[in-house]
């Protein structure tokens, strides 16, 4: 949406920055009407360092009604862990090259039982991110008893199974504890809160939160993470947008590491360093290995401190080690456009 009015009405960017600072705004306003916390919702909207995602496979002919999602949840929302912030997505396995999905299936998939592979269309999704181990395992066995799950696919980590998955699933639910935040219609006012899906939200002992759909689609729909591909830098740069008058892309930007933040860096994160394999790399090699990895997720936790002029945003890196899982570490980087440059503020 925020792409088509400022294309439309040929919006600046210092104009488009107000007008998505006060949608932010008006979003604190309802959400805090309705008796939620925006800040409280972090760890369901940005990349949890310690958490797991997951992506639950059902087969939508192994139920009896054609209305499998609402089938799914039945199951599911029994198994979620009443206390947590989740961001829960949907959708069909899409795609032309079912071939190429048979491949991600077979080397991603943790299996709960075989099954034939008809088509990737007949294959239902629930992304599920900010997961203990404890509560993947109890997901993963509690789903066991419906006769559609099929297992799921880890998604923590970068792979083309979770690129995959990303172009095929759309922001559902926001679960906040025993709240389910969702989208309602935009003309309906925001004072009501209402189920507009054939989902049953409300059993199982949760509340239904509802607001208008421009609202939640701008800052509450959780974006898996994945490289920012042609085409799609919008994202990127109207999130830039919303700290900047400027909001350009910093594709070709220098990330720069100074020696004193180096030297931070070395006695303050060592034990994370260690972890990644960085502790005798130098300034330069860390710098670069961020500039690598600058196109390759989103940005998050955007904010301008205005007592310091400072605009600044984190990304994601992984780190790969000759064994084991790759090492997840979040860069956060002052964005100075004006010097086209990356200022590393820390690394943890």
């Amino acid at each position: 949406m925020l792409e088509v009015m400022r294309d439309h009405f040929g919006i600046s960017a210092p104009r488009m920055r107000r007008e998505i600072q006060g949608l932010h705004k008006e979003l604190i306003k309802i959400l805090g009407s309705k008796g939620i916390k925006y800040e409280s919702l972090r760890a369901a909207l940005v990349p949890v360092m310690d958490r797991q995602e997951a992506a639950f496979i059902f087969d939508s002919t192994a139920f009896e009604s054609g209305l499998y999602g609402r089938e799914t949840f039945k199951h599911l929302l029994t198994l979620l862990e009443p206390k947590a912030t989740q961001s829960i997505l949907v959708g069909d396995l899409l795609g032309n090259d079912q071939q190429l999905i048979i491949e991600i299936l077979r080397e991603s998939m943790v299996l709960s039982r075989s099954f034939t592979f008809k088509h990737s269309t007949l294959l239902y999704c629930v992304y599920v991110n900010n997961l203990s181990d404890a509560a993947l395992q109890r997901l993963h066995e509690g789903l066991a008893s419906c006769p559609a799950y099929l297992g799921y696919i880890p998604t923590t980590f970068g792979s083309r199974a979770k690129t995959y998955i990303s172009l095929s699933v759309a922001s559902f639910v926001l679960k906040s504890g025993k709240t389910l935040i969702l989208a309602h219609e935009d003309d309906r006012d925001n004072s009501e809160n209402i189920n507009i899906t054939l989902y049953p939200l409300e059993e199982f002992d949760y509340r239904v939160a509802s607001l208008q759909g421009m609202y939640f689609s701008i800052f509450l729909a959780f974006k898996i993470e994945r490289p920012s591909f042609k085409g799609f830098q919008i994202d990127t740069e109207l999130a830039l947008n919303a700290i900047s008058d400027e909001g350009e892309l910093f594709e070709d930007f220098t990330v720069l590491l100074d020696e004193a933040k180096h030297g931070y860096l070395i006695n303050e994160k060592l034990g994370k360093l260690k972890k990644a394999g960085l502790e005798a790399a130098d300034r330069d090699y860390i710098a670069s290995l961020i500039q690598s990895q600058l196109s390759a997720n989103y940005i998050y936790n955007l904010s301008y401190l205005e007592d310091y002029n400072v605009m600044k945003f984190n990304i994601m890196l992984e780190v790969q080690r000759s064994t084991g899982y790759p090492t997840r570490m979040t860069a956060a980087l002052e964005y100075l456009p004006a010097k086209q440059v990356l200022r590393v503020i820390t690394l943890h």
